[in-house]
């Protein structure tokens, strides 16, 4: 029978969530209306996501191979093996490189945040709300980092006492929050059964879940929140079973609140995502050990230095810029933009102009993403709305991305 309890990496544990348990929600951001038709558009953050994201493939638990250094010289880069190829990446390179890409999302950012000016909150569905606040969460996350890259361990810009999830960032509609009072303030105050929020809180580091391709949605909702569990839950950034401990993500340490009863309520949510023939290594281990921390950005290839002069040192442009003058429809922020193209240059990658652990990472990416398998998703449909789908041939369910 194993013991219920379970060993912290570090004696300090992070208390995110009582900093921001003060929070008080305004009265049009009480209650909601779940019969409500209105719903928020993200065709812009759409466009963003679909462009600057690439999928890291479905969850693995193959580690990297480890560093080496490239021509006439001894130094090589340094990451972790384990954890480096999981979960997406944005190409901050890109917006680094193009900073009216980076004012895009600036943009985005402003736009979403003055929505609850615009509108009360209460008035929309329960997953509208939800989806509108996971959304705003990464946008100021993308935003905050396009500042800072091409700075590589994120732990003190994320977790520092003035950090990024600390610092009253957001001005939603007239009222300063930080990233906790969005979690821990509005989400958990609201939805206190609702673990699966954690899963689209994107904080920037591999160690923590991915940024989707796609905006959140109301209809999109669950099965992305879903899919996002899976895949941190079974890739070495989330869990990691070794012997007699079942080793687990510092970010479930750091969103203990969500589980009062932490090692008993985190071995039965485990269980519920887990794949299957893990479940026995999870119900043996003795401990689980909260030690799996990556804080490396989430990017490509930017923070990694090119040692040598054997090797090419040009960067290859991965993401076509943004064209400005042209616009897309049905939304009248982008229109307001000017800056967005209405379709996304190739994207390709051209190996002689890498370092080779860049080579090294992007080909276990790329072989990783080309291997990704189909997603299979259910959605309950009226009889009406499945005939129609029917006879279109259309199937715009985009929760696998």
């Amino acid at each position: 029978m194993w013991k219920a309890y379970l060993v912290f990496a570090s004696l300090t544990v992070l208390s995110c969530a009582a900093a921001a348990s003060d929070f008080v929600l305004p009265e049009a951001w009480q209650g909601e209306a779940q019969d409500s038709a209105i719903t928020i558009s993200y065709s812009d953050l759409d466009f963003v996501l679909d462009s600057a994201v690439l999928m890291s493939g479905p969850p693995s638990r193959k580690k990297s191979k480890a560093s080496s250094a490239t021509v006439s010289t001894r130094l090589k880069n340094n990451y972790n093996t384990l954890t480096t190829n999981a979960g997406n990446r944005i190409m901050f390179e890109e917006f680094k490189k193009k900073p009216e890409m980076a004012a895009v999302v600036s943009k985005i950012r402003a736009s979403l945040e003055s929505v609850p000016a615009e509108i009360p909150l209460n008035s929309l569905s329960k997953k509208e709300q939800i989806a509108f606040w996971l959304n705003l969460y990464n946008v100021v996350v993308i935003d905050e980092i396009n500042k800072i890259y091409p700075k590589k361990d994120l732990e003190d810009f994320v977790t520092g006492k003035d950090g990024l999830l600390t610092r009253k960032l957001v001005n939603a509609g007239g009222i300063q929050l930080s990233l906790n009072d969005i979690q821990y303030g509005v989400l958990q105050q609201k939805y206190p059964e609702d673990v699966l929020v954690i899963y689209g809180l994107y904080q920037g580091y591999i160690g923590s879940p991915s940024i989707r391709k796609y905006a959140y949605t109301g209809a999109n909702l669950n099965r992305s929140l879903q899919f996002n569990a899976n895949d941190f839950i079974n890739t070495n950034r989330g869990t990691y079973p070794s012997g007699k401990t079942f080793r687990v993500a510092g970010f479930y340490q750091r969103n203990a609140s969500y589980f009062p009863d932490f090692a008993a309520d985190l071995r039965n949510h485990l269980r519920e995502y887990l794949r299957e023939d893990e479940i026995p290594l999870l119900d043996e281990a003795q401990t689980l050990v909260a030690d799996i921390n990556d804080w490396t950005v989430t990017d490509i290839y930017g923070t990694s230095r090119n040692y040598g002069g054997g090797a090419a040192t040009n960067e290859a442009a991965l993401l076509g810029a943004f064209a400005q003058g042209e616009t897309m429809p049905g939304s009248e922020e982008v229109t307001n933009l000017e800056l967005m193209a209405s379709a996304v240059q190739a994207k390709s990658v051209t190996y002689g102009r890498f370092s080779a652990d860049q080579v090294q990472k992007l080909k276990e990416m790329k072989f990783n993403h080309e291997n990704r398998g189909g997603v299979v998703t259910v959605t309950d449909l009226t009889e009406a709305d499945a005939a129609k789908k029917t006879e279109s041939g259309q199937n715009n369910d985009k929760s696998g991305q």
